[in-house]
């Protein structure tokens, strides 16, 4: 993510396009004007955030670039997630050209990387189908949804210092499968980008014991929830649903009006997030490259 102003604003330019993205009846919203609202977190907030990772990357091969019809982007990461290509539209069918190129691309800095896509041509060429993503996002414009009862044991917290960044690093990496080297890499990200205002980190402790994460990205056009992550041991005991909830107050007192999340396919937040008045927008299928799709499902 090192490319100027300018660069990023003309990527955000070609995301206004809902109708295009997503057919009418898969978004059981109230108005077409809401619809577009929450449609419009979810699509900037996609860009914003994987925009910054790129930008605040302090890791050699992060880079973020704009093209005709899409964008790309690499944290640096060795984790399929944080380095991709999003299209304009999902629909269209990159040529031979360009997926041979983005393949030597990302092949040349030895990174994973996803392709937001339906194109099916992608597996010709050794990609694997990752799943479908649901783009969700709730308006807080009039309130925020009510705390929902948990532990008086169980305190939130946002996290500032470099020790308790490890901490929320090392909890979420161990349940989002990643290996060593991407949970050190995705340690000195987290740190960046919180230390640049952009992201604010919560971690969850129950007696003092850390047994769950979330991160809150905040920038001039969007705010996103991600990284929610909860022990198992910890879980359906209302953890994940009080950081989602912190995050959310968060976003309010800094005068958000949409609050949007991306839920991995066959995620368990479903239900979490629908309790709290989340409404599904969008959906968006990929396919990753370099990585198994079924480290994705651990």
């Amino acid at each position: 993510m090192k490319f100027s102003f300018l660069c990023i604003i003309s990527a955000v330019s070609f995301f206004l396009f809902a109708e295009e993205m997503t057919p009418k009846e898969e978004f059981p919203v109230d108005s077409i004007s809401e619809k577009s609202e929450l449609m419009q977190s979810v699509l900037q907030g996609r860009l914003d955030t994987f925009r910054s990772g790129a930008v605040c990357s302090p890791l050699p091969d992060a880079e973020f670039q704009t093209m005709d019809q899409s964008v790309l982007y690499a944290w640096g990461m060795d984790y399929v997630c944080g380095n991709g290509i999003i299209e304009q539209d999902q629909n269209r069918i990159p040529t031979d050209e360009e997926i041979d190129w983005a393949i030597q691309h990302f092949s040349a800095k030895k990174l994973p990387f996803m392709w937001w896509t339906s194109a099916q041509v992608l597996e010709t060429k050794g990609f694997q189908f990752g799943g479908i993503l649901t783009g969700i996002a709730l308006d807080i414009v009039e309130r925020v949804p009510q705390k929902p009862p948990a532990s008086s044991d169980l305190k939130i917290e946002i996290i500032q210092s470099e020790s308790d960044v490890h901490t929320f690093t090392e909890l979420a990496a161990s349940l989002f499968a990643m290996r060593a080297t991407a949970t050190e890499q995705w340690g000195k990200l987290n740190a960046s980008v919180m230390n640049r205002g952009e992201q604010v980190h919560f971690l969850a402790r129950l007696n003092g014991v850390p047994v769950g994460s979330v991160t809150l990205s905040l920038f001039p056009s969007s705010a996103g929830i991600w990284n929610l992550a909860t022990l198992p041991e910890y879980r359906k005991h209302g953890v994940g649903t009080s950081l989602v909830h912190a995050a959310l107050i968060e976003a309010k007192k800094r005068h958000y009006g949409q609050v949007m999340a991306i839920l991995m396919p066959k995620g368990m937040a479903w239900g979490l997030f629908t309790k709290l008045g989340f409404k599904e927008v969008c959906k968006f299928p990929f396919y990753v490259y370099g990585v198994a799709a079924e480290e994705l499902e651990k």
